[in-house]
């Protein structure tokens, strides 16, 4: 236990900790009169907001906790905007509002609430032993959740061991329990029931429409005036993947950076691709497509190739357009869907990509 079952302020900002659960089973919260009754008015628009705001710029507002009842709203916000998720049922949505608190965790974490750090790596399974200044951990803990991490660093291999444990520091600790929340909550979804999609129709209508306006403004900025439908399968489910916020290996995002780049994107473009992968770092993230696309390196790298992607497990779906025998490159793909068809009696080989 976490110990702040009679701290609301704590509960309030770790609400999906199983005693924020049981202060809820305990208090008899009436679900109907959370759903209908004016007197919680306030809690369905501030879990509204709530999704609202993990959709437009993947931060929720600031909490200003200053008595019981702004927490226990805040509490029950919270499960107001699980109930909607899963009435809506869109797993961007769902992922979104599951990577926004795992984030704000993380901030918290990093910041006033650092002594909770422990404790709540404990409530998913993590059980962090103190090693010096640092942390241990059982190495199936730490692969658990770092297998979602795709960066090299995070790989075991390099990894400080003692006697089986990894050995992590405050910050590496506290990513891996942000983690860990996004998983629960992206895989973890109240029930869905017709009278909570009832009884929150207004609300749902709303997050729906933003939900579908933010899809197409997505679409509109990222993809511009280039042509989606001549991407070669492999980069259109690696972006599929990128706008449902999967996790994409590494060798995935290197690939759609350097297409995307090749067909004309600008790194602006490319950058806001990457805003909704979970493990989304924007100054990071805004280096590394800097860097491959050559704006601050003196490298711009090029598309890997076709025996490339395979080799990395990254070739999805292919078609008969693949299948050619002289197919061996993403970009000559993408230039023979471009062109316009010719008398079927004059074979033509494609241009080589550049």
């Amino acid at each position: 236990m976490l110990g702040f079952e009679n701290q609301p302020r704590l509960l309030a900002i770790f609400p999906y900790t199983a005693e924020a659960r049981s202060y809820i089973s305990s208090n008899n919260f009436d679900l109907d009169a959370i759903l209908t009754n004016p007197l919680f008015e306030r809690v369905r628009e501030k879990g509204k907001e709530r999704v609202l705001s993990s959709l437009r710029d993947m931060k929720l507002g600031e909490q200003k906790l200053y008595n019981s009842e702004e927490c226990k709203v805040e509490l029950l916000s919270f499960i107001v905007s699980r109930m909607m998720a899963s009435v809506i049922g869109d797993r961007f949505l769902i992922n979104r509002l599951a990577v926004t608190e795992g984030k704000v965790a993380e901030e918290r974490l990093n910041g006033d609430y650092s002594s909770m750090l422990v404790p709540l790596a404990r409530e998913f399974g993590i059980d962090p032993q103190p090693w010096g200044d640092d942390y241990r951990l059982k190495f199936t803990a730490f692969l658990k959740y770092s297998s979602k991490m795709r960066s090299p660093e995070w790989k075991l291999l390099y990894q400080k061991m003692d006697h089986g444990y990894v050995v992590v520091g405050k910050l590496r600790l506290t990513r891996l329990v942000e983690q860990a929340i996004t998983d629960y909550l992206s895989e973890r979804l109240p029930p869905y029931t017709d009278a909570i999609r009832n009884s929150l129709r207004r609300e749902i209508a709303e997050v729906t429409e933003a939900l579908e306006s933010i899809k197409k403004e997505y679409q509109r900025d990222t993809l511009g005036e280039i042509e989606p439908a001549r991407y070669p399968p492999c980069m259109r489910e690696i972006l599929r993947q990128i706008q449902n916020s999967e996790n994409v290996p590494q060798m995935g995002r290197f690939a759609i950076v350097t297409f995307l780049h090749a067909i004309g994107m600008t790194p602006e473009q490319i950058f806001e691709v990457f805003s909704s992968v979970p493990d989304f770092r924007a100054e990071k993230t805004r280096y590394q497509i800097e860097h491959i696309t050559g704006k601050i390196s003196s490298t711009e790298y090029s598309v890997p190739e076709c025996s490339t992607m395979k080799s990395y497990g990254i070739c999805h779906n292919p078609d008969t357009l693949c299948a050619q025998p002289w197919m061996k490159h993403p970009l000559t793909y993408y230039k023979q869907k471009g062109k316009k068809p010719r008398a079927a009696s004059r074979k033509q080989q494609p241009d080589k990509p550049r």
